[in-house]
C-alpha cells in the first residue's frame, strides 16, 4: 500500500485538531477577574452604595432598601454586581439609618449610618491577595473568655468594634 495516499489527508487531519484550534482561540489574555481586582471592586462597591445612600437620603430624607433603585443609578455599581458580590440592605422603619453588608470571596464590609453616627467595618476572607481594608473601617478585634463551673467550661468569644462619628 502507498503510504504517500494518504500524507495529505494525515496533514489535514493533523491540523484541523492541532493547529485551527490555536488560531480561532480567543483573544489571548485572561477574561475572569484576578483575586486582587475582586477584592478592590468589591471595596469600591461598598463605598458606591454608600454615597448613593447619603444621595438618596439628602434628596428624600430617608434611606432606601432597594438595591434595584441604587444600581440604576450607577451603572459601575450594576457591573460591578456581577463579581459576583453578596449585598444585604436593612433600613430601619422610619428609614433614618441604614446597614449594608457587601461580601465577595475576598473580603466582607459593613457601612450603617444612624444620624451623624457612621460605622465601617472590613473583615479580609483570603489572605495574600494583596487586599487591605481602607483606612478608617474597624476590624473586629476577639477576646475569649473561659469561665469553668464545676464540670461545665463555657468559652465567650466577643468582638470589639470602635464607631466614628462625623460632623
Amino acid at each position: 500500500m502507498d503510504m504517500r495516499r494518504f500524507l495529505p489527508i494525515l496533514l489535514i487531519a493533523f491540523a484541523a485538531l492541532f493547529i485551527l484550534p490555536q488560531l480561532f482561540k480567543g483573544g489571548g489574555g485572561s477574561k475572569s477577574l484576578s483575586t486582587k481586582d475582586r477584592g478592590r471592586l468589591t471595596l469600591d462597591a461598598i463605598q458606591r452604595i454608600d454615597r448613593l445612600q447619603e444621595k438618596e437620603f439628602t434628596s428624600g430624607g430617608k434611606y432606601t432598601d432597594d438595591l434595584a433603585q441604587l444600581a440604576a443609578r450607577d451603572k459601575v455599581l450594576a457591573s460591578e454586581l456581577t463579581i459576583p458580590l453578596a449585598v444585604d440592605l436593612d433600613v430601619s422603619g422610619t428609614g433614618k439609618s441604614y446597614l449594608a453588608r457587601v461580601s465577595s470571596d475576598i473580603v466582607s464590609t459593613v457601612v450603617s449610618r444612624t444620624g451623624p453616627t457612621v460605622f465601617r467595618s472590613c473583615r479580609v476572607l483570603k489572605s495574600r491577595t494583596g487586599i487591605d481594608c481602607p483606612a478608617g473601617t474597624a476590624v473586629p478585634t476577639a477576646t475569649t473568655v473561659t469561665t469553668s463551673v464545676g464540670t461545665t467550661t463555657t468559652t465567650r468569644t466577643t468582638g470589639t468594634i470602635t464607631t466614628v462619628t462625623t460632623k
